[in-house]
C-alpha cells in the first residue's frame, strides 16, 4: 500500500542557515550603504571642484563630517554585533563584505574631507 506522504526535505546545511541569518542581520546596513556611496561620490566631486577653485563651503564640510560620523558609528556597531554572535555566524563572508563596503565609504569621505580642508581659505 502506498502512503500519501509529503516528500521529505533535508534540513538546510549549517552554512546555508548562517548565510541567511547573516543576511537578515545585515539588511538594515545594506540599505544604508547604497545611499551613503552615492552621497560620498557627490561629496568627492564637490570637494574636487572646490579644491580646483580654491573655495571653501562649510555646509559641505558639515555634511561630509556628519556622514563620516554615521558611517564610523555603523562600523563600530557591526564590530560589536559580530563580537556577540556565535563564531560560525560571525565568520560568515557577508560580514567581511559589509565591513569592506563601510571601510570604502569611510575612505571616500576622508578623501573628500581632506580635499575640502586643503581648499579652505585662511581666516583674515
Amino acid at each position: 500500500m502506498l502512503e500519501a506522504t509529503t516528500p521529505r526535505r533535508r534540513a538546510p546545511r549549517d552554512e546555508i542557515v548562517h548565510k541567511r541569518q547573516a543576511l537578515e542581520l545585515l539588511v538594515p546596513i545594506h540599505q544604508q550603504i547604497g545611499p551613503w556611496q552615492t552621497r560620498t561620490a557627490r561629496l568627492l566631486a564637490y570637494a574636487e571642484r572646490l579644491r580646483s577653485t580654491g573655495s571653501y563651503e562649510p555646509a559641505l564640510v558639515a555634511e561630509a563630517e556628519a556622514l563620516f560620523t554615521a558611517v564610523t558609528t555603523q562600523q563600530q556597531r557591526l564590530i560589536d554585533t559580530q563580537r556577540d554572535l556565535p563564531a560560525a555566524l560571525a565568520a560568515n563572508s557577508r560580514f567581511l563584505d559589509t565591513a569592506r563596503a563601510l571601510k570604502s565609504v569611510a575612505a571616500g569621505l576622508e578623501s573628500a574631507l581632506s580635499l575640502m580642508q586643503r581648499g579652505q581659505r585662511p581666516m583674515a
